[in-house]
């Protein structure tokens, strides 16, 4: 079925108009990638009536709109889930969905690409710890490998892996530092600051003139020179990209590996809750061809814990 590569953090909202349910990841140009399509339920009816897969090279400025139309097959009812598995070769990934005319619904979604990349860490990392050869619990190590770095970036309250395409975020200043919530920080894009929320008027501020980048970015650190940052509610808007790459990637120019320590933490975590799945009190959601699987932070492994501490992003003084 692929490594995992995304899905969507909760359920989301689908009616009448096209919804986006995940927007333009990254699958690092490989031929092959598998959408799973989860009916959430709820809303004024059940049924989603079309999915559309859209792929791109340049992170969805070229589009190609609805590829193979009619995968995953339609409709999908409530508390069941659609497999789609296409054969592109693209950069991007889009997903999105609707429902019938006056109806709605909710919906999360599973990206999984034939590829390398992956995230906090890979499903052949988990496999081979647990001595697996067969495909048969893809799915479900692909969901607590999801799951774990959802509970990761909660307990580190940052996100940890590098995003794809720039993320815009606003923050709240009052001294002269700055702390972002990705990071090492990769690339920043643009800064700016504006008391009455017109960002769209205001003027980026200047690297190394206006502020700068403390130690290459890798604690997220930005120093406001000459002055602190305002401390206005969100009246400071950072476009950027920062986080460690997935596990198995090599790290492009600028970019920061995946430490050992984190990718080993989440290999024995998975691993763990896998050897562990009928006892522990996993809650597990059925679906055609496998299963959903959550848990909580109170579930973490102390050596995982002890790890985790050295990652927090802690605030500035």
């Amino acid at each position: 079925m692929g490594e995992l590569v995304s899905k969507t953090s909760s359920a989301v909202a689908v009616d009448e108009n096209l919804t986006t349910l995940i927007d333009w990841v990254n699958i690092e140009h490989v031929s092959g990638f598998t959408v799973i399509i989860d009916n959430a339920g709820g809303g004024s009816a059940d049924d989603i009536t079309d999915v559309q897969i859209d792929t791109s090279n340049d992170g969805g400025t070229t589009v190609s709109t609805d590829q193979h139309a009619g995968v995953p097959a339609v409709p999908i009812a409530s508390a069941k889930a659609s497999v789609g598995t296409f054969t592109e070769t693209a950069n991007f990934v889009r997903v999105r969905a609707l429902c019938a005319a006056g109806t709605d619904t909710t919906a999360d979604v599973v990206l999984l690409a034939d590829t390398a990349a992956a995230r906090i860490c890979t499903l052949t990392d988990v496999k081979d710890r647990l001595g697996l050869s067969t495909t048969d619990h893809d799915s479900m190590l692909c969901r607590l490998i999801l799951n774990l770095e959802d509970i990761f970036n909660s307990y580190c309250s940052r996100t940890l892996i590098l995003n794809s395409v720039d993320v815009t975020e606003y923050y709240t200043g009052g001294s002269a530092h700055l702390k972002l919530k990705r990071y090492p920080v990769v690339s920043i894009t643009s800064i700016k600051v504006a008391v009455d929320y017109d960002f769209t008027s205001a003027t980026a501020l200047t690297a190394d003139s206006d502020y700068r980048l403390i130690d290459g970015g890798k604690k997220g650190i930005l120093y406001r020179l000459y002055s602190n940052w305002y401390e206005f509610d969100d009246s400071i808007q950072v476009i950027y990209k920062g986080g460690y790459c997935s596990a198995g990637q090599t790290p492009g120019s600028g970019e920061f590996a995946l430490p050992n320590d984190l990718r080993e933490a989440a290999i024995e975590q998975v691993s763990f809750l896998f050897k562990r799945r009928d006892d522990i009190g996993l809650a597990s959601v059925g679906f055609e061809g496998g299963s959903i699987n959550k848990f909580s932070p109170m579930d973490l492994l102390p050596m995982v814990q002890k790890v985790l501490d050295d990652y927090v992003r802690r605030s500035l003084p």
